[in-house]
């Protein structure tokens, strides 16, 4: 755990967020079949923009506000697993 927070919280800020920018762009280009959580139709809620989308599993059972936190949430550990395994990658390179 220790090793956990050996970095700044802000690179795991940084993970978070490019998680889930990967997540609104694969959203988007799966469109409707994205329909679990759909990160492209919770942000265009929020924005007021009407795609033509239904509404996501995550926005019908937990509301848009609930849909974000779970969105949120879920790209926060993402991005932290993914700097753990690019710090691990970097050991790994280094130790050959």
């Amino acid at each position: 755990m220790k090793a956990f927070f050996s970095f700044p919280p802000a690179i795991y800020v940084a993970g978070g967020l490019a998680c889930l920018c990967i997540m609104v762009i694969v959203d988007y280009l799966l469109g409707a079949e994205a329909e679990h959580l759909n990160a492209w139709v919770v942000i265009n809620r929020w924005r007021g923009c009407d795609i033509g989308l239904p509404d996501s599993l995550a926005i019908r059972k937990l509301g848009l506000a609930g849909a974000t936190l779970l969105m949120l949430i879920l790209n926060t550990a993402f991005g932290a697993l993914l700097i753990l395994l690019i710090k691990g990658l970097i050991r790994f390179i280094h130790s050959l």
